[in-house]
């Protein structure tokens, strides 16, 4: 890994702008606490400021190269001991001679520079400590962001996963109506067979494409639902009647593919399987600028016993809006005594 802050450019002026801020702090202490000439004081604030920084930027190097999580405590401690030492070693070397070249005549000053040797390294431990504390916090939130991917990441595979665990049960379901349908249509009417054979593959292939969760053109979904309702009408021919009211605005508004389905499955299954007479299936879909409003009803026998509790394509469709949008409140339910309504929102923002 580079140098924090050397491989950005905001980071490397920031850390310029520290050092500068600092350089003045120091040349400022100089010249009104020692009453030292203020370019000589500057002088040795830029000397001795500008030796530290560029020794600080090396300082990341022992610090990323020496980070082990199976590194003993103490061991640790040693090797920063070590570090702190060098660098101050250094430091103070540099600072000392150079400034002693520069000043060199200048008995007032080296005097001063001697006796200052003490609380520079003192100074020194404390920039030491600042640097090192301020690598660390960077690898600590690098490492912070690197967790938040993976755990995105594996997020969005058990999401993955849970969907396509839904989507499993309720193709099967559809597939093994439409297989019975067809032996039974072999014998009496080969030619409905043949075509219920082949816009069952159209469905099918569609299926296919939409195996991994994604948002679908709501135009898309009906004519999916279409090829579904045409298998159906071969199998009920008139006891089956199709209305759909879909405003052109909501045609390219997006949803989960093959949610509409089974809700159209089930719609077709309590509306006609147990009459005899002509049923209708609505399909009704509005839209406004935040969601998609779709809603699917069916009229039925109020006199056939069903079994309670939802189906499992209801809840499937629950939990798959869950998954989709992380919320509860997008499917609503509603039963009178003739007509059941499925209306579910798909949030567009």
């Amino acid at each position: 890994m580079q140098n924090p802050i050397l491989s950005n450019q905001r980071s490397f002026y920031s850390y310029l702008a520290i050092w500068t801020v600092v350089l003045i702090c120091h040349a400022l202490m100089l010249w009104l606490t020692e009453q030292i000439i203020f370019a000589t004081a500057f002088m040795d604030a830029l000397v001795s400021n500008l030796l530290y920084a560029s020794i600080g930027l090396g300082l990341w190097f022992p610090v990323f190269f020496g980070k082990s999580e199976n590194e003993k405590f103490i061991s640790s401690v040693i090797n920063h001991l070590a570090s702190l030492l060098v660098t101050i070693g250094l430091w103070l070397g540099l600072t000392y001679f150079l400034l002693m070249s520069v000043f060199n005549g200048n008995d007032v000053y080296i005097a001063f520079l001697q006796k200052s040797m003490p609380w520079r390294a003192g100074i020194g431990v404390l920039y030491f400590e600042v640097i090192i504390l301020v690598y660390y916090l960077f690898i600590f939130y690098q490492n912070y962001k690197e967790k938040l991917v993976k755990e995105s990441e594996l997020k969005a595979l058990v999401k993955e996963s849970e969907l396509n665990s839904l989507k499993s049960q309720i193709n099967p379901h559809f597939l093994f109506n439409s297989l019975n349908s067809i032996s039974s249509l072999t014998m009496i009417q080969p030619a409905k067979a043949q075509e219920m054979i082949i816009k069952l593959s159209d469905f099918l292939r569609y299926s296919i494409s939409n195996k991994e969760e994604k948002l679908t053109p709501l135009h898309e979904e009906i004519s999916n639902i279409n090829r579904y309702l045409d298998i159906e009408k071969i199998r009920f021919g008139k006891r089956l009647s199709i209305k759909q009211h879909v405003e052109p605005a909501c045609l390219q508004l997006k949803l989960p593919g093959m949610i509409l389905q089974p809700l159209v499955e089930n719609a077709v299954k309590y509306g006609v399987y147990e009459n005899t007479d002509e049923s209708v299936v609505t399909i009704a879909c509005s839209c406004n600028a935040s969601a998609l409003s779709i809603s699917i009803s069916n009229e039925y026998d109020p006199d056939f016993i069903y079994k309670k509790g939802e189906g499992i394509g209801l809840r499937n469709i629950r939990s798959r809006l869950h998954i989709m949008y992380g919320r509860d409140d997008l499917l609503f339910i509603r039963k009178d005594h003739r007509t059941f309504e499925v209306k579910v929102l798909f949030p567009q923002q």
